[in-house]
């Protein structure tokens, strides 16, 4: 029988992120070695365990060669088989209907840009299968660093939504931490992304359109130039902050048990305030606000 995650309302109220686990990338050696020797065994253990941990999600990366594309299916299915718990499956997956359809309305893909063409081809997609779709607020030519920036793109976001018929519920949008490009503030940062634009980003989505607009992070991705040893002091100081701004799901590890513990509890380890919420709205385009 798959292991199955809590129900949402015993675990998991409004003001507590959905936890998402990491294991399952490409860039982890033992997913890796599973996928190289068709291991179904150890790809069930790592998702039982995961849940075991408190993921009540799992994500799923298996990179972009074709090899590891047509290993997609087998593996969907060997967790499914394992846990009951939904599955965050990176975008290649938008090239293969056949798992989205199998998996109708069991999957969220994960994740495109805001580049308008790109992105109205991947909701047509995942609405045809009713799947939720992970936007990140970057596009090419457009690398936002402010919190204004990201609302703008944002906003571009929500109308390109409605132009193609895609429900605002089935978003998550990916505000993505950033460093920085000149070299002065780099090294003034100590490789730290700028952490207070992307939580102002997250308390001040509500206000783009007047409704909620679910916001998802990879905590990975915010300590990815720092040292190993000090990434999980990071994300313990970051998590609590992000749950405080409004955050909706994160990915991270699970097997982390003081970041897990601070899931469950970040009013007690909260470092600072997130920014105040401030009145964005004469800030965006009008144009972008038709939804």
């Amino acid at each position: 029988m798959p292991q199955s995650a809590p129900h949402s309302d015993t675990i998991n109220p409004p003001s507590l992120p959905t936890v998402i686990g990491q294991d399952m990338h490409i860039l982890n050696p033992v997913f890796t070695r599973a996928l190289q020797q068709h291991d179904s065994k150890i790809l069930a253990a790592m998702a039982t365990q995961q849940v075991e941990a408190g993921a009540r999600a799992l994500d799923l990366n298996l990179g972009t060669t074709a090899k590891n594309r047509l290993l997609t299916a087998w593996v969907v299915d060997t967790i499914q088989h394992a846990v009951d718990v939904p599955l965050f499956i990176s975008s290649q997956v938008l090239k293969q209907p056949e798992i989205l359809q199998d998996y109708r309305g069991k999957i969220t893909i994960n994740s495109v840009t805001a580049e308008r063409s790109a992105l109205i081809s991947a909701m047509e997609t995942a609405g045809a299968y009713q799947a939720q779709l992970v936007v990140l607020l970057v596009r090419p030519g457009l690398t936002p660093f402010t919190a204004d920036e990201r609302l703008q793109l944002a906003a571009e976001v929500l109308e390109t939504a409605v132009k193609a018929a895609f429900p605002i519920k089935d978003l998550y949008l990916d505000p993505l931490f950033h460093l920085r490009p000149d070299p002065l503030t780099w090294q003034l940062s100590r490789g730290m992304p700028d952490v207070d634009s992307v939580l102002e980003t997250i308390s001040l989505l509500p206000q783009l359109a007047g409704t909620h607009l679910r916001t998802l992070v990879a905590l990975s991705s915010a300590s990815q130039f720092l040292p190993a040893e000090k990434r999980s002091a990071l994300h313990c100081r970051l998590l609590p902050l992000l749950t405080a701004a409004g955050l909706d799901a994160v990915i991270l590890n699970s097997h982390d048990k003081q970041l897990m513990e601070i899931v469950q509890k970040p009013e007690g380890s909260t470092l600072a305030s997130p920014p105040p919420i401030r009145n964005i709205r004469e800030k965006i385009s009008p144009a972008a606000m038709h939804w």
